[in-house]
């Protein structure tokens, strides 16, 4: 095994700044980022398993089942992030951390909204239904609540957009419904709730189901024995960027990789492009043009990143700008 280590200091929790204070620094969501270094998960699938749900089914509608299970057990996740942070945080806690008034009414909405997507797939699978796992989260405050309900909606979007098309066509509606939904969410907790801007980029990134579940894979702690796999579906390696990284710059990374022999590229995710960057001796050259949340893996393959040529992550990057247009410096 090769490692690359970090020369810089690795993601560290700090408060958010109040919104559209003239003083804003960046949303990095720190003990989010830290604790997306993936570990062993429950929910790490098998190839085999699902054939004994019905012995008529067939391959297309098995694609349809794990891709809405898949859709569902991320939805699980979400119910249970937004429950955990209304039964701990008043809106008076939410006030005096600075963030704006009514945030709460606007957690408790999406929590609405996030139900009700349960319902649904539920409702769709019927007894194919995976129930919820337990989960533990990395917040100790209402600000980094509010700093990973940013990421966890941009997640989430991220799937459905590349989950989508996998579908078969009478499911496609009710997904691009759910879809633009969590898009509008996370662009309000963007805005609204953390101060900066709502996007990045005029196309959502299309995450894998390999790279959206390598995200969230940290957060479980363990799942009915009773759950149907996700089938192919597998968290990848951890990469860590170090919380003080901007567009422009060159920094040091770690991640594993079982081949150093091997070349590697960073592959920045941005909109529908993969910027390709070569790793020189485990550092890595930013693209000047990135903004918004924005994911990066490792690959051996010099052409961009697919699933089979994934060495590591992705790990989320967050280059924001204020709402008046300035860029928000990660120091």
């Amino acid at each position: 095994m090769h490692k690359y280590h970090s020369s810089l200091s690795k993601r560290q929790s700090r408060p958010l700044l109040p919104p559209h204070s003239a003083e804003m620094k960046s949303v990095v969501v720190a003990a989010v980022l830290g604790a997306l270094a993936v570990n062993a998960s429950p929910l790490q699938a098998s190839t085999a398993g699902m054939m004994y749900l019905h012995p008529k089914i067939t391959p297309n509608l098995l694609v349809d089942i794990n891709t809405l299970n898949f859709a569902l057990t991320l939805e699980h996740v979400e119910v249970a992030f937004y429950t955990m942070g209304l039964r701990n945080y008043t809106e008076q806690d939410f006030r005096r951390a600075g963030l704006p008034a009514g945030a709460r009414t606007q957690f408790l909405g999406i929590l609405e909204n996030e139900a009700a997507h349960v319902a649904f797939l539920e409702g769709l699978l019927g007894t194919r239904a995976v129930r919820p796992c337990t989960y533990k989260f990395p917040v100790d405050s209402p600000k980094s609540f509010a700093a990973l309900s940013q990421v966890i909606e941009n997640v989430g979007t991220g799937a459905y957009t590349g989950a989508i098309d996998t579908l078969s066509q009478q499911y496609i509606t009710g997904s691009a419904s759910i879809l633009g939904t969590e898009a509008r969410q996370a662009s309000l907790l963007a805005s609204y709730v953390n101060g900066v801007e709502g996007w990045g980029n005029p196309f959502n990134i299309p995450l894998t189901k390999n790279q959206a579940f390598t995200l969230a894979a940290p957060f479980f702690v363990d799942c009915p024995s009773s759950n149907p796999p996700l089938v192919g579906v597998r968290a990848n390696p951890s990469l860590t960027f170090p919380s003080n990284s901007n567009p422009g710059q060159t920094v040091s990374v770690e991640f594993e990789s079982v081949n150093s022999n091997r070349k590697h590229f960073a592959v920045f995710l941005f909109g529908l492009e993969q910027i390709v960057v070569p790793v020189n001796k485990g550092r890595v050259t930013i693209p000047e043009r990135l903004a918004g949340q924005v994911y990066c893996l490792i690959s051996d393959s010099p052409n961009g990143v697919t699933d089979g040529t994934t060495v590591a992550g992705p790990a989320v990057l967050q280059f924001q700008y204020t709402l008046t247009g300035e860029y928000i410096e990660n120091r």
